[in-house]
């Protein structure tokens, strides 16, 4: 009880200082905000930025700490800000933080979409066991050497992130990582944190797999090309630092697992116990996941957002299971009642509704929070205060993007930088300096941070909700122990990189 005091007693304190900060930033940048208004979309309210940064604290204090389930945490304040925008808002404009309007606006679809459909696609392959043969054979090529696992299951991950979307790698990694966590009686979790890492770490190299990527390349016109020559080389050196630096944080853990006494008899007993099931059905997954993945290298042609390969090949094979029961038990009342319970299994067990939701909600608090203005505000705040230091407003960018990738969702911020950080490239040019590294410093910092905690990214969420559906859980708490300190990390690497990028201007 005197332990729960104390808490009690700190997060009070934290809430204070959080207020008193807000405050105090709201009083420094009212002096600029008629000018900035003059440049921002939005008009920025001191109260209304102060309010929302408290519901952001409270929403991430809440998610923190578990005392309820973080997608109940952001139902209800989603819920409480549609009210509040109804009721005291009708007497006070400075509450209408929250439309249902604007509410169904902020959710991002293609997300929602791209989540549904992965989830059953993995959903189906699941049922023929590929998942757990794959582990097997993981099993066999390392000779139940758990180290090389480890490194190696981090490097694939990072290859797959590079030429997959990240959520996508994350379907496809877990599973395996699960059934290879547990030949090792290992928990689960602590293997899979660092595929996390390595799937949003390699996501940053290439300009298709990360939204703020896309953005960027599309808003500078900077091509696929473009990414690959700059961000590649500074991603691999992150990428062999962290690696090395996982495996000194979890080397005793990794020691301490069960030891395999007799390879030969464990293999063949897996090899027996972990077949293929539905050979037919196998067959048609894999073939319709690399029709789904085909399509995603092909988006830059067709123009078609990731989501909706996702959908269609979930549809698709969800029709080709239907037929292969239907061939299988032909007319009988066990084929109708076996096809409705498939379809039910899919649609209730395979997509993490949870996970869904909670994406739905925090989009919509996102919105709130956009609708107030701080993000204009905080992004034209860099360039009046940064302007006339290149290297400082590279670095400013870098960590600024970065803190609020952390904790919201980095689309927005990135969509209100842009213009941002084109005007500073522009100003540079007209002196004379090649500034274009700028657009490098936004993308380390939208897409780099989301390591730092759970909700920084779609990718960690969909990892924390395929290992509850194997009674498995994943706490903020203990993602943010490894993910916050080695994003840190991260971000400072990423200053180094972005720091020989300024020589080069200089040159």
């Amino acid at each position: 009880m005197e332990d729960q005091s104390a808490w009690c007693k700190n997060i009070f304190k934290l809430a204070l200082w959080v207020l008193l900060g807000s405050l105090m930033c709201t009083g420094v940048f009212a002096s600029g905000s008629a000018e900035i208004a003059a440049h921002g979309s939005s008009v920025f309210s001191i109260a209304s930025g102060v309010f929302m940064t408290l519901v952001m604290f409270l929403v991430i204090t809440l998610v923190a700490t578990e005392k309820v389930h973080r997608t109940l945490v952001v139902f209800f304040i989603a819920a409480s800000l549609l009210f509040l925008n109804y009721t005291l808002g009708s007497f006070i404009p400075e509450l209408q933080f929250l439309s249902l309007e604007n509410a169904f606006w902020a959710i991002d679809g293609e997300v929602i979409a791209l989540l549904v459909g992965m989830m059953m696609i993995v959903g189906v392959l699941s049922q023929t066991r590929v998942f757990e043969w794959l582990a097997v054979k993981l099993f066999e090529l390392s000779r139940g050497n758990i180290m090389i696992l480890f490194v190696s299951f981090f490097f694939i991950t990072a290859v797959l992130s590079a030429f997959l979307d990240n959520v996508t790698t994350i379907f496809l990694i877990t599973p395996v990582a699960i059934s290879i966590s547990r030949i090792f009686e290992l928990n689960p979790v602590r293997f899979i944190i660092p595929m996390i890492i390595a799937s949003n770490l390699w996501g940053t190299a290439t300009l298709i797999w990360d939204p703020p990527n896309i953005m960027i390349g599309s808003y500078a016109g900077l091509s696929f090309n473009d990414f690959i020559i700059n961000l590649w080389f500074p991603v691999v050196v992150m990428s062999c630092i962290i690696a090395g630096t996982l495996y000194l944080m979890m080397r005793w853990e990794l020691w301490r697992v069960k030891k395999i006494k007799n390879f030969e008899k464990t293999l063949k007993w897996m090899k027996k116990e972990y077949k293929i099931r539905h050979k037919k059905l196998l067959i048609a997954s894999l073939l319709v996941l690399a029709l789904v993945i085909i399509f995603f290298f092909l988006h830059w042609y067709f123009h078609m957002p990731a989501a909706v390969p996702a959908v269609m090949g979930a549809a698709l094979l969800m029709l080709i299971r239907d037929r292969l029961i239907r061939r299988k038990f032909w007319k009988s009342e066990e084929s109708k009642e076996l096809m409705e319970q498939r379809i039910h299994e899919t649609f209730s067990r395979d997509v993490e509704w949870l996970v869904i939701g909670f994406f739905i909600f925090l989009f919509m608090i996102v919105g709130a929070v956009e609708h107030t203005g701080l993000l204009d505000l905080v992004a034209n705040q860099i360039q009046l205060t940064f302007w006339d230091n290149l290297l400082v407003c590279a670095i400013a960018i870098l960590w600024i993007s970065a803190i609020f990738s952390a904790f919201l969702d980095n689309i927005p911020f990135t969509a209100v930088m842009l213009p941002v950080v084109a005007n500073l490239i522009a100003f540079y040019a007209g002196q004379g300096i090649d500034a274009q590294f700028l657009w490098w410093s936004l993308a380390f910092g939208a897409c780099l941070w989301w390591n730092g905690t759970i909700i920084g990214a779609s990718a960690n969420l969909v990892a924390a909700g395929l290992l509850e559906k194997e009674k498995y859980h994943l706490s903020f708490m203990e993602y943010f122990k490894i993910g916050f300190p080695l994003m840190i990390f991260q971000v400072a690497m990423a200053s180094v990189a972005v720091y020989f990028m300024y020589l080069g201007t200089l040159s």
